[in-house]
């Protein structure tokens, strides 16, 4: 676990602040007027759960006992989500021009597929590549920003300095200042002890569809 041993959270404790602030970004967003404090602080606090969620899936890429069955339920519940997330923040049932965040995670996880085999220098370079401009070209939620997030995580698993200026930069660099107020996540994350925690491992994969579709029919 390297810097990770001796910190107070397990991935669930993770897991849970990742979908309470997720879930305060989304009532901001679909049910807050845009432009007021109230709006400017709920979307503030929800900039915490995506790189939380970027560090866990690097987490279960190294955990998990089928690399597989972690990708198959990625792509389920991406395709589960898409009707629920295009009514929610696009008030339509399809809009081909934004995907939810499961395709973010499931390119991301594929990315690190390609960077094992690149370490254990076999040629996967161009599926690489091909990943990110995937990332790019669906417009999915953080686009190959999220994805590079995540391959930071994975390449800076170890270096805790060197994972916050990476971040900070990428953060900025892609999404701009706003986006920085998830920074708040990398002091959480550096205080994960390594540990899973309670084995409530399908509560995010429904939990997104339920909330978007609950939140599309109160707005």
């Amino acid at each position: 676990m390297g810097d990770t041993k001796r910190g107070i959270f397990d991935s669930f404790t993770l897991k849970m602040i990742a979908i309470i602030t997720m879930l305060i970004d989304h009532i901001g967003y679909t049910c807050i007027p845009m432009g007021t404090s109230q709006y400017t602080v709920f979307r503030a606090i929800g900039r915490i759960a995506f790189p939380i969620f970027c560090f866990l899936i690097v987490e279960g890429f190294y955990h998990t006992r089928s690399h597989l069955n972690y990708l198959i339920r990625l792509a389920i519940f991406a395709i589960l989500s898409e009707i629920p997330f295009d009514l929610a923040f696009r008030h339509t049932m399809f809009d081909w021009g934004s995907q939810n965040v499961f395709f973010t995670l499931m390119l991301g996880l594929l990315s690190l597929f390609c960077l094992e085999e690149i370490n254990n220098r076999r040629v996967f370079v161009i599926p690489l590549v091909l990943i990110w401009a995937g990332a790019y070209f669906i417009q999915c939620d953080y686009g190959l920003g999220g994805v590079l997030l995540i391959d930071m995580f994975y390449h800076a698993r170890k270096t805790p300095i060197i994972r916050a200026i990476l971040a900070a930069l990428l953060l900025y660099l892609f999404f701009g200042k706003f986006e920085l107020w998830g920074l708040i996540a990398i002091p959480l994350i550096m205080l994960y002890n390594g540990k899973k925690g309670p084995s409530i491992k399908m509560l995010f994969y429904w939990f997104y569809p339920v909330h978007l579709m609950i939140l599309y029919l109160i707005n």
